[in-house]
């Protein structure tokens, strides 16, 4: 009796060693594999594969999305914005949060467009128009994740000029809901918010803007406001007492070897530009800040001077110079290292490659 062979090519993968190896992969190439059987679909849209994906093979694929230009890391084509210019808001799991109006007046028939979007899977969403009054001054907007409820949401802060006491009104976007709710804020001493952050105000589950309070002796200093998603509450960070941080120097939000960062801007006199770095070595602990780096940057030969720090980590800093082209500044070499092309905007965020969708089913 002959022996039965068995057919060449009939040997099965496992499944968590296929799931292991599909998690390694670009999401470009997921996207096709969707269609190669209903397994992988299944897969590749499941809740769970896509949190194991994005810890796999995102968290060390992070790219610059360049809004409207170029996309380092990411492909990208601005037929995915047809949009008028937007100001990007945060990064979080590779989904990108723009709006297009920010630290302006809002009048009552003005429509304030906020959008989420992943570069990575082309998805665009646009949020419900949330509801303001005549003449409110719209201050900011924040963007983050819960990861109790898998759930992604929109803080947006604005005075009502209609109010004796300019009432700050706060309202908070749900994408697991795709609602808009209104809650309080309450930071007695806090005289004001800046909109103008560049970086990313996301970290620790909170996000973060510059603020202005009023010390108990009556003098205005500069603070560090935050909204914690889970918990829809506010809180601050105080900034280290130290001159650095006193006077007209500027000072961005950023990250710097995983800590919670400023970076302090110094302008120089057509020579160099002076720039620190102090790192929060211990999330939410006043006194774990520490200067990490005292920066000069010299001007380039032509005297065009950096504008400013535009991001920080990798233990490298990127810069951008008044002709709208990115440099790196490297702390070990102390030299300023490559220069992209010219960009026609630059509003840009650092970004990770995700699967993650912004479907509705993508909560359950």
């Amino acid at each position: 009796m002959t022996r039965r062979k068995e057919p060449v090519g009939s040997f099965q993968v496992p499944d968590e060693i296929e799931r292991e190896i599909l998690s390694r992969l670009p999401v470009k190439s997921l996207i096709r594999f969707k269609n190669v059987k209903k397994s992988w679909r299944n897969l590749i849209e499941d809740s769970t594969f896509i949190a194991m994906h994005l810890n796999c093979y995102g968290r060390n694929t992070d790219g610059f999305f360049v809004y409207g230009c170029y996309f380092y890391g990411i492909e990208h084509s601005k037929s995915l914005f047809d949009q008028p210019r937007e100001f990007i808001i945060g990064s979080v799991n590779g989904l990108v949060c723009l709006s297009n109006k920010i630290g302006c007046f809002l009048k009552k028939d003005d429509r304030l467009r906020i959008h989420i979007c992943n570069p990575s899977t082309r998805e665009i969403m646009e949020l419900p128009q949330c509801h303001h009054n005549h003449n409110d001054l719209f201050v900011a907007i924040g963007f983050g994740f819960c990861h109790k409820s898998n759930d992604y949401k929109v803080v947006k802060i604005s005075y009502r000029r209609d109010s004796p006491s300019s009432e700050v009104q706060v309202q908070v976007y749900s994408l697991n809901m795709n609602s808009w709710k209104t809650i309080k804020m309450e930071i007695p001493s806090l005289l004001a918010l800046s909109p103008f952050y560049r970086g990313n105000g996301c970290f620790n589950g909170a996000f973060h803007w510059q603020g202005l309070k009023m010390s108990p002796s009556k003098k205005v200093i500069k603070t560090i406001v935050w909204f914690q998603f889970e918990d829809e509450m506010f809180g601050e960070i105080n900034l280290p007492n130290d001159p650095d941080f006193e006077g007209d120097a500027e000072f961005l939000i950023t990250e710097y070897g995983n800590f919670f960062s400023c970076l302090i801007h110094e302008r120089g006199e057509n020579i160099v530009n002076g720039y620190k770095v102090w790192a929060m070595r211990e999330y939410g602990v006043w006194d774990s800040w520490v200067k990490q780096l005292n920066i000069e940057v010299p001007t380039s030969q032509d005297q065009q001077i950096f504008r400013s720090i535009m991001e920080c980590k990798y233990n490298e800093i990127l810069f951008q110079d008044s002709h709208h082209r990115f440099v790196w500044y490297d702390p070990k070499t102390k030299q300023v290292e490559g220069q992209s092309e010219s960009l026609l905007q630059w509003y840009f965020i650092r970004c990770r490659e995700s699967l993650v969708s912004l479907s509705p089913k993508r909560c359950h």
